[in-house]
């Protein structure tokens, strides 16, 4: 989850731009509490305040699971575990960075909701909605049920064009801050490559980085024999309690929600790469939450999960998606 890798866990704050805005329009998606997913194929990373937002491409399963791809702004905040969201584009345009400048102004003004955004998105898509003038043009007109006045509009565009002017000034400024200071560190590295100690330090360092590498690799290989342990004894518990234990075909493990009201009762829900989805009911099969933490630890890893038919009753659980344990595989 370091900047540089090709995968990344971030997080998307419920009530931030990115969920309230961007999502909502560009993706027509909108999450109903804060959400951790997973980008893949992350390129081009690209700092804009060392150490703390950077920008990147990558790509994320969106809207029933499709392969999307977008340019994100990402910040390393206090209280968050991974990156969060700033925002999110298609394409790393002016007239994109107006777009989401007039998009957030207007949320701001209370004109207009998340509902409304998803419901414009096909617009967008189709190029009807993908520029400031554009979008300005379909709130105003007739059919829009956004009770914007003329007025409000003009007003509300000239506040999105100040914030987005000011956030390139911004970013200029920033960007201008990183070249000075890694100007001053490849001075230090010249200085550092002159010593002809380093050249020996560095062999050491292979060695030891050599050591730890093999022993992360056997440590997970254990964990992954334990979890093999673990599976079969469940199976012999089923047989013996008169239930068939079905196991799942190995798939990647994308997101997990909590808190989920479903059927009446609180569940916890995983969704995989495939854009299927798992469902144990907390009450009764984790009260002590240690499914639920397994799978959050397990995000973007390959899982198993089992469910527990009824020998005379096959797939009364497991076809409504129902499961009571998780498994890390290789």
């Amino acid at each position: 989850m370091k900047y540089g890798n090709p995968e990344i866990i971030v997080d998307i704050v419920r009530h931030e731009h990115a969920n309230m805005d961007s999502f909502p329009f560009r993706y027509g998606i909108h999450y109903e509490r804060s959400t951790q997913i997973q980008l893949f194929n992350c390129e081009n990373y690209e700092w804009q305040e060392f150490n703390v937002t950077f920008k990147v491409n990558a790509n994320f399963y969106g809207k029933n699971g499709n392969n999307e791809k977008g340019k994100f702004i990402l910040m390393y905040k206090d209280g968050y575990p991974n990156p969060k969201v700033v925002t999110v584009i298609r394409e790393d345009i002016e007239t994109e960075r107006l777009l989401s400048s007039l998009l957030k102004s207007l949320r701001k003004a209370y004109k207009i909701t998340p509902q409304k955004l998803m419901d414009l998105h096909p617009l967008y898509k189709e190029g009807k909605a993908n520029s400031f003038d554009k979008l300005a043009e379909i709130l105003y007109s007739n059919n829009n049920k956004t009770n914007i006045t003329n007025d409000e509009l003009e007003a509300i565009k000239i506040e999105a064009k100040r914030e987005a002017e000011e956030d390139h000034k911004k970013t200029k400024l920033e960007l201008e801050k990183i070249r000075a200071n890694a100007e001053e560190e490849s001075k230090k590295t010249k200085l550092e490559l002159e010593k002809v100690h380093a050249i020996a330090n560095e062999a050491f360092k292979l060695n030891e980085a050599a050591a730890e590498a093999l022993g992360e690799k056997e440590k997970e290989n254990k964990i992954l024999q334990e979890e093999n342990k673990k599976l079969q004894h469940e199976k012999e518990q089923g047989r013996q309690r008169g239930s068939n234990v079905v196991v799942d075909e190995a798939k990647i493990l994308i997101s997990v929600d909590t808190n989920i009201m479903y059927k009446g009762s609180i569940n916890t829900i995983l969704t995989l790469k495939d854009g299927s989805k798992k469902t144990i009911k907390v009450e009764t099969f984790d009260k002590n939450l240690e499914v639920t933490k397994k799978a959050q630890s397990l995000i973007g890893k390959k899982i198993k999960t089992t469910a527990w038919d009824p020998i005379n009753d096959p797939g009364k659980w497991s076809s409504q998606g129902y499961f009571r344990h998780i498994y890390e595989i290789d």
